[in-house]
Protein backbone atom coordinates (compact mmCIF):
# COMPACT_ATOMS: atom_id res chain seq x y z
CA UNK A 1 0.00 0.00 0.00
CA UNK A 2 1.03 3.21 -0.89
CA UNK A 3 2.17 5.48 2.12
CA UNK A 4 -0.28 8.32 2.45
CA UNK A 5 0.43 9.47 5.66
CA UNK A 6 2.09 12.67 4.91
CA UNK A 7 4.17 13.97 7.15
CA UNK A 8 5.76 17.25 5.83
CA UNK A 9 2.90 18.60 3.64
CA UNK A 10 5.62 20.81 2.17
CA UNK A 11 6.97 17.36 0.13
CA UNK A 12 3.23 17.64 -1.62
CA UNK A 13 2.63 20.13 -3.34
CA UNK A 14 -0.05 18.49 -5.44
CA UNK A 15 -2.14 19.09 -2.39
CA UNK A 16 -1.90 22.83 -2.23
CA UNK A 17 -5.74 24.00 -4.00
CA UNK A 18 -7.48 27.14 -3.65
CA UNK A 19 -10.31 27.23 -1.15
CA UNK A 20 -10.98 24.23 0.00
CA UNK A 21 -12.50 22.40 3.23
CA UNK A 22 -10.28 19.43 4.84
CA UNK A 23 -12.44 17.02 6.01
CA UNK A 24 -11.23 14.35 8.22
CA UNK A 25 -12.98 10.75 9.28
CA UNK A 26 -10.87 8.35 11.72
CA UNK A 27 -11.44 5.25 14.17
CA UNK A 28 -8.64 6.37 17.56
CA UNK A 29 -8.98 2.77 18.97
CA UNK A 30 -10.59 4.21 22.06
CA UNK A 31 -8.19 3.50 25.11
CA UNK A 32 -7.25 0.13 23.85
CA UNK A 33 -3.45 -0.76 23.70
CA UNK A 34 -1.19 1.95 23.86
CA UNK A 35 -3.23 4.29 23.84
CA UNK A 36 -0.99 7.12 25.74
CA UNK A 37 2.02 6.48 22.69
CA UNK A 38 -0.95 6.28 20.14
CA UNK A 39 -2.79 9.62 21.70
CA UNK A 40 0.57 11.52 21.12
CA UNK A 41 1.14 10.29 17.10
CA UNK A 42 -2.95 10.88 16.78
CA UNK A 43 -2.67 14.75 17.90
CA UNK A 44 0.87 14.97 16.15
CA UNK A 45 -0.95 13.64 12.99
CA UNK A 46 -3.55 15.89 13.39
CA UNK A 47 -1.56 19.02 13.66
CA UNK A 48 0.02 18.08 10.51
CA UNK A 49 -3.18 18.05 8.48
CA UNK A 50 -5.18 20.54 10.27
CA UNK A 51 -8.19 19.33 9.13
CA UNK A 52 -11.57 21.93 9.42
CA UNK A 53 -13.99 19.23 10.52
CA UNK A 54 -12.77 16.16 12.04
CA UNK A 55 -15.25 13.23 12.69
CA UNK A 56 -14.03 10.47 15.05
CA UNK A 57 -15.06 7.45 16.13
CA UNK A 58 -14.68 5.24 19.42
CA UNK A 59 -13.49 8.45 21.29
CA UNK A 60 -13.18 8.15 24.73
CA UNK A 61 -14.07 10.25 28.23
CA UNK A 62 -13.58 9.59 31.48
CA UNK A 63 -12.32 11.61 34.90
CA UNK A 64 -9.32 11.79 33.02
CA UNK A 65 -11.10 14.03 30.72
CA UNK A 66 -12.19 14.25 27.11
CA UNK A 67 -10.35 13.09 23.78
CA UNK A 68 -12.85 15.24 22.00
CA UNK A 69 -12.13 18.07 24.13
CA UNK A 70 -7.83 17.53 24.36
CA UNK A 71 -8.03 17.80 20.31
CA UNK A 72 -10.53 20.71 20.01
CA UNK A 73 -8.39 22.59 21.96
CA UNK A 74 -5.20 21.91 20.38
CA UNK A 75 -6.89 24.00 17.32
CA UNK A 76 -9.00 26.07 19.28
CA UNK A 77 -12.11 24.21 17.41
CA UNK A 78 -15.80 23.40 18.88
CA UNK A 79 -16.62 20.08 19.49
CA UNK A 80 -19.64 17.74 20.55
CA UNK A 81 -19.58 15.00 21.42
CA UNK A 82 -21.87 11.97 21.63
CA UNK A 83 -21.64 8.67 23.78
CA UNK A 84 -22.88 5.02 22.40
CA UNK A 85 -22.14 3.35 25.54
CA UNK A 86 -19.49 2.96 28.52
CA UNK A 87 -17.07 0.25 29.42
CA UNK A 88 -15.65 -0.14 32.78
CA UNK A 89 -16.20 3.44 33.48
CA UNK A 90 -14.59 4.87 30.12
CA UNK A 91 -17.45 6.16 27.20
CA UNK A 92 -17.08 5.32 23.54
CA UNK A 93 -18.50 7.45 21.47
CA UNK A 94 -18.20 9.49 17.80
CA UNK A 95 -17.15 13.27 17.98
CA UNK A 96 -17.26 16.00 15.40
CA UNK A 97 -15.11 19.21 15.89
CA UNK A 98 -15.22 21.86 13.79
CA UNK A 99 -13.28 25.66 12.78
CA UNK A 100 -16.52 26.49 11.73
CA UNK A 101 -19.29 27.55 14.75
CA UNK A 102 -21.20 25.13 15.70
CA UNK A 103 -24.72 25.87 15.08
CA UNK A 104 -26.46 22.84 17.37
CA UNK A 105 -25.81 19.35 17.33
CA UNK A 106 -27.82 16.44 18.34
CA UNK A 107 -27.67 12.27 18.95
CA UNK A 108 -29.47 9.84 17.57
CA UNK A 109 -29.44 5.95 18.64
CA UNK A 110 -29.46 3.86 15.73
CA UNK A 111 -31.16 0.44 15.07
CA UNK A 112 -28.89 -2.72 16.68
CA UNK A 113 -29.46 -6.18 18.26
CA UNK A 114 -30.35 -6.38 21.37
CA UNK A 115 -28.42 -9.36 22.53
CA UNK A 116 -25.27 -7.79 21.75
CA UNK A 117 -25.56 -5.11 23.51
CA UNK A 118 -23.82 -2.52 21.27
CA UNK A 119 -25.12 0.89 21.29
CA UNK A 120 -24.45 2.90 18.42
CA UNK A 121 -25.50 6.22 17.29
CA UNK A 122 -25.61 8.71 15.00
CA UNK A 123 -23.95 12.58 15.51
CA UNK A 124 -25.69 15.23 13.50
CA UNK A 125 -23.88 18.45 13.73
CA UNK A 126 -24.82 21.63 11.82
CA UNK A 127 -21.81 24.12 11.11
CA UNK A 128 -21.63 27.83 9.38
CA UNK A 129 -19.38 28.22 6.50
CA UNK A 130 -19.20 31.42 5.37
CA UNK A 131 -23.20 32.05 5.78
CA UNK A 132 -23.34 28.31 4.65
CA UNK A 133 -25.29 25.74 6.78
CA UNK A 134 -23.50 22.39 6.30
CA UNK A 135 -24.82 19.48 7.80
CA UNK A 136 -22.33 17.18 9.14
CA UNK A 137 -23.06 13.26 10.76
CA UNK A 138 -20.71 11.16 11.89
CA UNK A 139 -21.60 7.16 12.88
CA UNK A 140 -20.20 3.70 13.78
CA UNK A 141 -22.02 0.50 12.49
CA UNK A 142 -21.63 -2.60 14.20
CA UNK A 143 -18.67 -4.18 13.86
CA UNK A 144 -18.95 -7.93 13.23
CA UNK A 145 -18.16 -9.32 9.72
CA UNK A 146 -21.64 -11.20 9.80
CA UNK A 147 -23.75 -8.36 10.86
CA UNK A 148 -24.30 -7.13 7.72
CA UNK A 149 -28.41 -7.57 8.26
CA UNK A 150 -27.99 -4.87 11.14
CA UNK A 151 -25.99 -2.53 9.45
CA UNK A 152 -28.52 -2.15 6.57
CA UNK A 153 -30.77 -1.50 9.01
CA UNK A 154 -28.59 1.17 10.52
CA UNK A 155 -27.95 2.42 7.15
CA UNK A 156 -31.94 2.34 6.22
CA UNK A 157 -32.15 4.70 9.26
CA UNK A 158 -29.61 7.20 8.21
CA UNK A 159 -30.86 7.43 4.99
CA UNK A 160 -34.12 8.29 6.33
CA UNK A 161 -33.13 10.97 8.79
CA UNK A 162 -30.74 12.42 6.14
CA UNK A 163 -33.96 12.30 3.41
CA UNK A 164 -35.58 14.65 6.31
CA UNK A 165 -33.69 17.46 6.73
CA UNK A 166 -34.18 20.66 4.95
CA UNK A 167 -33.10 21.08 1.58
CA UNK A 168 -28.88 22.34 1.58
CA UNK A 169 -27.28 24.80 -0.04
CA UNK A 170 -24.18 22.75 0.67
CA UNK A 171 -23.95 19.28 0.10
CA UNK A 172 -24.55 16.90 3.07
CA UNK A 173 -21.56 15.26 4.97
CA UNK A 174 -21.57 11.47 6.12
CA UNK A 175 -18.25 9.90 7.62
CA UNK A 176 -17.83 7.23 9.72
CA UNK A 177 -16.36 3.74 10.29
CA UNK A 178 -19.07 1.49 8.41
CA UNK A 179 -17.54 -1.78 9.31
CA UNK A 180 -18.18 -2.97 5.27
CA UNK A 181 -16.43 -2.62 2.44
CA UNK A 182 -17.61 -0.55 -1.04
CA UNK A 183 -19.44 -3.63 -2.58
CA UNK A 184 -21.46 -5.01 1.09
CA UNK A 185 -25.38 -4.43 0.72
CA UNK A 186 -24.92 -1.73 2.83
CA UNK A 187 -22.58 0.73 1.18
CA UNK A 188 -24.32 0.18 -1.95
CA UNK A 189 -27.36 1.63 0.16
CA UNK A 190 -25.96 4.41 0.23
CA UNK A 191 -23.79 5.22 -3.05
CA UNK A 192 -26.80 4.22 -5.03
CA UNK A 193 -26.19 0.94 -6.65
CA UNK A 194 -28.77 -0.40 -4.43
CA UNK A 195 -32.25 0.36 -3.65
CA UNK A 196 -31.99 3.83 -1.83
CA UNK A 197 -34.07 5.35 0.90
CA UNK A 198 -36.48 7.76 -0.60
CA UNK A 199 -33.76 8.91 -3.35
CA UNK A 200 -31.03 9.41 -1.02
CA UNK A 201 -27.94 8.84 -2.72
CA UNK A 202 -24.46 10.02 -1.30
CA UNK A 203 -21.39 9.81 -2.97
CA UNK A 204 -18.17 8.11 -2.00
CA UNK A 205 -15.29 10.69 -2.13
CA UNK A 206 -12.72 7.82 -1.97
CA UNK A 207 -13.82 6.11 -5.18
CA UNK A 208 -14.46 9.90 -6.67
CA UNK A 209 -10.41 10.79 -6.09
CA UNK A 210 -8.86 7.43 -6.03
CA UNK A 211 -10.20 5.45 -8.72
CA UNK A 212 -7.19 3.34 -9.17
CA UNK A 213 -6.35 3.09 -5.37
CA UNK A 214 -8.35 0.54 -3.13
CA UNK A 215 -7.76 2.81 0.09
CA UNK A 216 -7.73 0.23 2.67
CA UNK A 217 -7.92 1.57 6.21
CA UNK A 218 -7.98 -2.03 7.75
CA UNK A 219 -4.67 -3.36 6.28
CA UNK A 220 -2.90 -6.19 6.93
CA UNK A 221 0.28 -3.03 6.72
CA UNK A 222 -1.51 -2.07 10.45
CA UNK A 223 -0.13 -4.42 13.05
CA UNK A 224 -3.12 -4.08 15.00
CA UNK A 225 -5.01 -4.87 12.67
CA UNK A 226 -2.84 -7.68 11.19
CA UNK A 227 -3.41 -9.57 14.22
CA UNK A 228 -7.64 -10.40 13.44
CA UNK A 229 -6.43 -12.20 10.49
CA UNK A 230 -9.01 -10.59 8.20
CA UNK A 231 -8.22 -9.29 4.22
CA UNK A 232 -7.41 -5.76 3.72
CA UNK A 233 -10.18 -3.95 3.14
CA UNK A 234 -11.74 -0.04 2.77
CA UNK A 235 -14.19 -0.03 5.84
CA UNK A 236 -13.94 4.20 6.77
CA UNK A 237 -15.63 6.73 4.64
CA UNK A 238 -16.40 10.34 3.79
CA UNK A 239 -19.67 10.55 1.78
CA UNK A 240 -21.17 13.62 0.30
CA UNK A 241 -24.12 14.44 -1.73
CA UNK A 242 -24.39 16.05 -4.93
CA UNK A 243 -22.14 19.18 -5.18
CA UNK A 244 -23.86 22.37 -5.88
CA UNK A 245 -24.28 23.97 -9.62
CA UNK A 246 -21.37 25.26 -9.05
CA UNK A 247 -19.50 22.71 -7.74
CA UNK A 248 -19.51 23.41 -4.00
CA UNK A 249 -18.96 20.12 -2.23
CA UNK A 250 -17.01 17.99 -4.83
CA UNK A 251 -14.29 16.16 -3.95
CA UNK A 252 -11.01 17.17 -4.95
CA UNK A 253 -8.48 14.71 -2.97
CA UNK A 254 -8.52 12.44 -0.50
CA UNK A 255 -5.28 10.65 1.58
CA UNK A 256 -5.12 8.00 4.11
CA UNK A 257 -3.82 8.91 7.32
CA UNK A 258 -2.02 7.73 10.31
CA UNK A 259 -0.27 4.98 7.94
CA UNK A 260 2.98 4.89 8.74
CA UNK A 261 4.11 4.07 12.28
CA UNK A 262 6.60 5.52 14.64
CA UNK A 263 8.90 2.99 16.67
CA UNK A 264 6.57 0.06 15.48
CA UNK A 265 3.66 2.17 17.16
CA UNK A 266 0.56 3.31 14.76
CA UNK A 267 -2.14 5.74 16.23
CA UNK A 268 -4.75 3.49 15.52
CA UNK A 269 -6.04 0.13 13.97
CA UNK A 270 -7.40 1.91 11.36
CA UNK A 271 -5.96 4.41 9.04
CA UNK A 272 -8.23 7.63 8.71
CA UNK A 273 -9.12 9.36 5.45
CA UNK A 274 -9.34 12.89 4.92
CA UNK A 275 -11.04 14.70 1.43
CA UNK A 276 -10.41 18.28 0.16
CA UNK A 277 -13.68 19.60 -0.79
CA UNK A 278 -14.31 22.81 -3.08
CA UNK A 279 -15.07 25.15 -0.93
Amino acid sequence: MPDKSYSDLDAYPELAYGKEIKVLSWNLWWKFENYLDRQKLIFNELLILNPDILCLQEVWEDSDGSQAKKIADLFGYEYTYSKSFEIDGVSFGNAIISKFPILNSTSHKIPTATEFNENRTLLHSVVNYDGFEIDILCTHLNYKYDQSNIRQNQVAFILEYISKLKKPKFPTILCGDFNADPLSEEIMQITGLKSSIKGTVLRDAWQITNRDDPGYTWSNNNYYAKRSLEVDKRIDYIFVSKPTSKGLGHPIKSILVGASPKDNIFPSDHFGIMTYLEG
